[in-house]
């Protein structure tokens, strides 16, 4: 998986990077709006992660861009702005989800793998491909219904290419 994360706060680009370390996401970081939004244009990621508070120019305005310009990557929000309206804001632009600092790290994990899930078709966290099945909460690979040992970056690839199928 593929994150483009979009965030000024060096703390908070830290702590994000480091939860997506975690679970082997590969991530693109800029702290500029306009990077972002170039970024977006040219590479293919399975999910954006976005701060509003950019110094260059506001959130909103990236989510804006960003639809206009077609891209579909599903976008995710991050935001200390806790008010309703400001989420209401980011929805309605296009963002299609919205998580408050500051966010539990499990379920900011959680969103991202079911949001990148919906995305790609998948509604459920089990994805089934001929006789292989995999399973993204558990992180676990069964083949003819027998589990299958594979290391973290194993799995990353099946879960990458069972996405993608």
């Amino acid at each position: 998986m593929r994150a483009l994360v979009i965030e000024d706060d060096p703390v908070s680009a830290k702590l994000i990077e480091t939860a997506l370390r975690t679970e082997n996401i590969v991530f693109e970081p800029t702290d500029r709006g306009e990077d972002g939004i170039e970024l977006a244009k040219l590479y293919d990621f399975d999910i954006i992660l976005l701060d509003l508070r950019l110094p260059d120019i506001d959130g909103y305005e990236v989510v804006r861009r960003l639809r206009a310009a077609r891209v579909q990557t599903p976008i995710l929000i991050l935001s200390g702005r806790t008010d309703t309206t400001d989420k209401v804001r980011g929805l309605t632009n296009g963002a299609d989800d919205y998580l408050t600092k500051p966010y539990n790290k499990a379920e900011l994990l959680a969103r991202i793998h079911a949001i990148v899930r919906r995305a790609k078709g998948h509604s459920e966290s089990v994805i089934k491909t001929g006789r292989m099945i995999v399973n993204m909460d558990s992180r676990s690979v069964e083949i003819d219904g027998k589990r299958v040992h594979v290391t973290a970056k194993e799995y990353a690839i099946l879960e990458l290419l069972s996405l993608r199928k």
